[in-house]
């Protein structure tokens, strides 16, 4: 490969992961095109749930607000008869599950995207990958006619049956599930009797219902007794299932789909090889039990997106780019776990595994702590890249909350408003301001903030550095005044390369959709149809850092904490247990999946987990490796879909997404 690249990123798949990542390329001045198989978004809802820590990483960027206006929020959850987990309890501008479409979140997401000046080429797919240090190739084809992309860059969020996976060659490891749900967006004349989202298990069966609002409501049901077959779902069939759960005919009708789908429970090796990176369903596939996959996927491409953008720029420090897995493989893999093991639990056809079950999650729930911490847990809220222990304080890689904070003169604003170009947030804490100051000569790549009157939440800070994906990046305690500017000049030199006025990339190029016409074969076909845009990228070469190369971890500075850890977190067993959660664990098999970072939250959280699919601080863990690839789920056939998730894989629509819940 000797060609120069055409783009600094090629994004491939225009779901909701890939779109969200080239939103936040193009933010950052990368130059983006993405490739998508699909000639249009999604019909169908598939996924539909956005928990409130995914809505927070989408409000960053000024995202969220178009997809509440638009989704029902439901406030509560029933994981079994008499538990209940109460989302409008938790401390973020976003305390519920938002129901929306699948295709109202890629709408938004691609009108950002094409405002910010990234190229969308639909009807494209990519049939062949090579890479060497200069970049990457891909061969493409529509409509009859095949050309080369090439960048610096590519990424692959083509959903379950991944192209750019298969084709750089990572591994995709895992199993099927031997259960065949049934999936549904239907009306019922008989719904359940909460208006909530109600998850029944028993006799070997597990229903999930999620109300839309309008009368329609996304059904799940899965049976351990009923295998994969091809046969079409019928209205009858699905009213049968739920009645076996419901104890009653909800009654059926008007089903805007119905569809019967495989659970996959895979994992990539790697999330990396050379120039080319996964994200998304690309990357992990789980049991949908939770509804984690889509916003799993988006978590991914915030946290990547600035990365890749601090790489091709030329000031990333070392290491920066392969923290991308090193951080989010291990939630991705803790997921799997959770939600494989709550998955048997809630199909088991033992009735004393599962009166046990509702029996021991309505006495934990009965707990105001506890519902509050399973609600951090399932809405995302309690995973972050921290190490555990350290107190109250913030630290480098926790989430940082939305905090409205007063600043000289000016209005009360919303951290995350101030996000909203995706640089850095350096908040200066002091009376003084010198780090605030200071910060100004970084100022392509900071957004320093004077704070007066800090809240409660910051107290014992001086200075709080923020990663673009609103993360602990550095944290300052209030000792040592004069030190501070030489801490915080270390801490951007580390984390924001040289200091001075930095090119953001050039103002965004118009608005570009192009759908290639479709042509019979012709001899010598192969150029691209349409100009392509040259990348207009800075590229300079990478700050070492004063942490020294190879030196990432622990920041710059002995005195205050800095940067991620590179090196998962192992899982912290949880000590002896009261009754109902004993029994529980050995009747489950140890099901006890996850983790917490507070000591004194483990024991409830971890019983929750076990028996909901979800889980809330830093585990690492990985399915048993099974060398195998994705089994196709055939014409019309469906995989993944319950609690907030719809069609994980589906034949015809397996890249862009096409495959997410």
């Amino acid at each position: 490969m000797t060609t120069t690249p055409d783009h600094s990123v090629i994004v491939v798949g225009a779901g909701p992961t890939g779109l969200a990542l080239a939103c936040e390329l193009a933010a950052a001045g990368v130059s983006c095109t993405v490739l998508e198989r699909r000639l249009t978004t999604s019909a169908q809802s598939r996924a539909m749930g956005l928990y409130a820590r995914t809505l927070e990483v989408l409000d960053l960027r000024g995202h969220a607000d178009a997809l509440t206006a638009y989704g029902r929020p439901v406030g509560r959850l029933h994981p079994a008869r008499g538990a209940v987990v109460d989302f409008t309890e938790l401390d973020t501008r976003f305390p519920a599950l938002h129901v929306v479409p699948q295709s109202r979140t890629e709408e938004v997401l691609q009108d950002h995207a094409l405002k910010l000046g990234v190229t969308l080429v639909r009807d494209a797919e990519v049939f062949g990958l090579e890479q060497d240090d200069s970049g990457v190739t891909l061969q493409v084809r529509a409509g009859g006619e095949e050309w080369e992309e090439t960048a610096d860059y590519v990424v692959g969020c083509d959903g379950a049956h991944s192209a750019v996976r298969e084709l750089s060659g990572i591994a995709f490891r895992g199993r099927t599930y031997d259960i065949a749900p049934v999936l549904a967006d239907v009306r019922l004349r008989k719904p359940p009797p909460v208006d909530d989202v109600v998850v029944l298990a028993g006799n070997g069966a597990v229903m999930v219902t999620v109300p839309y609002g309008d009368g329609l409501y996304r059904v799940a049901v899965a049976r351990r007794d009923r295998p994969w077959t091809r046969e079409p779902v019928t209205l009858e069939e699905l009213g049968e299932l739920m009645s076996l759960s419901l104890g009653f005919d909800p009654e059926p009708y008007e089903p805007a789909w119905l569809a019967r789908f495989k659970i996959h429970q895979r994992l990539a090796d790697h999330y990396r090889t050379g120039r080319v990176l996964l994200a998304g369903d690309a990357a992990h596939l789980h049991s949908p039990l939770g509804g984690q996959g889509l916003n799993l996927g988006i978590q991914d491409a915030v946290n990547l997106g600035w990365k890749l953008a601090a790489r091709i720029q030329g000031w990333a420090p070392p290491g920066l780019l392969d923290s991308y897995e090193a951080e989010r493989r291990p939630q991705a893999a803790r997921i799997l776990r959770a939600t494989d093991r709550a998955t048997w639990i809630a199909t088991s056809p033992s009735p004393a595994l599962t009166a046990l079950r509702r029996t021991a999650l309505a006495r934990l729930l009965g707990s105001r702590r506890v519902r509050r911490v399973a609600g951090e847990a399932i809405s995302g809220l309690r995973s972050d890249y921290a190490r555990r222990g350290g107190g109250r304080a913030l630290r480098a890689g926790q989430r940082v909350p939305d905090l409205t904070v007063r600043r000289p003169g000016a209005t009360p604003v919303r951290l995350y408003e101030l996000m909203r170009d995706g640089r850095f947030l350096l908040l200066d804490l002091t009376p003084a301001g010198r780090a605030a100051a200071l910060g100004e000569a970084w100022g392509s790549r900071v957004c320093p903030v004077r704070v007066e009157e800090p809240p409660a939440r910051l107290a014992g800070l001086s200075t709080l550095l923020v990663r673009p994906d609103g993360y602990v990046a550095w944290a300052d305690g209030e000792g040592d005044a004069e030190g501070q500017q030489d801490r915080v000049r270390r801490t951007l030199l580390h984390w924001c390369g040289a200091e001075g006025p930095t090119a953001r990339g050039a103002a965004p190029v118009p608005v570009r959709v192009r759908v290639p016409e479709r042509t019979a074969p012709q001899d010598g076909a192969g150029a691209a149809p349409g100009p392509r845009a040259a990348s207009d990228a800075l590229v300079a070469t990478p700050y070492a850092g004063e942490a020294g190369e190879g030196v990432w971890g622990e920041g710059p500075l002995e005195d205050s904490e800095g940067a991620w850890q590179t090196d998962p977190v192992g899982t912290v067993d949880a000590p002896g247990t009261g009754a109902p959660v004993a029994a529980a664990r050995d009747a489950a098999d140890d099901a006890y999946a996850g983790g917490a970072e507070l000591a004194e939250d483990v024991r409830p959280l971890r019983a929750v987990e076990a028996v909901h699919g979800t889980t809330g601080g830093m585990q690492d863990g990985a399915p048993e490796p099974v060398d195998a690839a994705p089994e196709p789920t055939g014409a019309g056939a469906q995989a993944g879909a319950v609690a907030g998730e719809g069609a994980r894989t589906s034949a015809g629509a397996e890249h862009g997404e096409a495959g997410r819940p």
